[in-house]
Formats: structure tokens, sequence, C-alpha cells
């Protein structure tokens, strides 16, 4: 009988800690489409950055990086009205991925070596995905989308 209850007890622990443990759902987010959006705009820009080192367009890069804590800015915003745990986690996540963006771009300013940047900045998206890992997987971005087709300016 005590094995029973010790067991059953075992069982409901693990469930309750594999319940905490799982990210929030779509349907669980107050805003899921601002949080699609940011986490967009932080791909979009991650590649931009990358297409200016590859391009070897180094004084492109602290451009980049500006435009990285804009979007980066939109994602606290979006995730306001979540639990007070949750925002916390994202956005230690999010600081670690603009200060790998930062540290890129601080680089390109003394070196022009395409390979340390492109190291530099494959940081840059190994922390971001950090963040990416905290939204359930409908909201992530295909990092190897293109980015959307922009409308012809109106005559």
């Amino acid at each position: 009988m005590i094995r029973t209850r010790t067991i059953a007890a075992a069982l409901a622990v693990a469930g309750l800690a594999a319940t905490i443990r799982t990210p929030l759902t779509a349907a669980g987010l107050k805003s899921p489409d601002a949080v699609k959006t940011a986490l967009r705009l932080l791909v979009q820009v991650s590649n931009d950055m990358k297409r200016q080192i590859t391009n070897k367009n180094f004084a492109r890069v602290p451009h980049e990086y500006q435009e990285y804590t804009e979007a980066a800015d939109a994602l606290p915003e979006s995730i306001k009205d979540e639990p007070a745990d949750f925002k916390t986690k994202v956005e230690n996540r999010l600081k670690a991925a603009v200060t790998a963006a930062q540290n890129v771009s601080k680089m390109s300013a003394t070196t022009t070596d395409v390979e340390t940047l492109a190291a530099g900045h494959v940081k840059v998206v190994t922390a971001m995905n950090a963040v990416f890992d905290l939204f359930p997987a409908d909201l992530r971005p295909d990092p190897n989308a293109a980015p959307p087709q922009r409308r012809p300016p109106a005559e």
C-alpha cells in the first residue's frame, strides 16, 4: 500500500514538473501575433547582418546592430501581459542575444576578417535561438525564409 502511494506521488510530481517546463502554447499567449511579428523581425535583421558580413560591407554592420536592438525592443512589449517569470526568462535571453550582436558590431570596426565576424554572428543566432526556444514552434519564424516583398511606392 505504501509503495502504491509512493509511486502515485512520484508520478504526480513528475507530471507537474513536465507541465511547468512546457513552453507556453500560442493559445496561452495573450498577444501571439505581436510575438510572432517580433520574432520575425529579429530573424530578418539577423539575416541582414549576416548578409552585410558576407558581402564585406562592414561599415553597415553597426547599422544592423541598431536595427537589431529596435527589433529586440518589440519582444518585451509583445509579452508585457505574460507571467513575470516568463518575461524574466525571455528578457534575460534576449539581452544575451543583443549583447552578442553588439559584440559583432564592435568587431566590425576593428576587423575585416569575414570568418571572425561570421563566427560572432553565429553566437548571435545561437543566443537568438535560445529566446525562440521559449515560444511555441508555430510562432517561431523560419530563418531561411525569404523576407517579405516590399510593395513599390504609390505614384
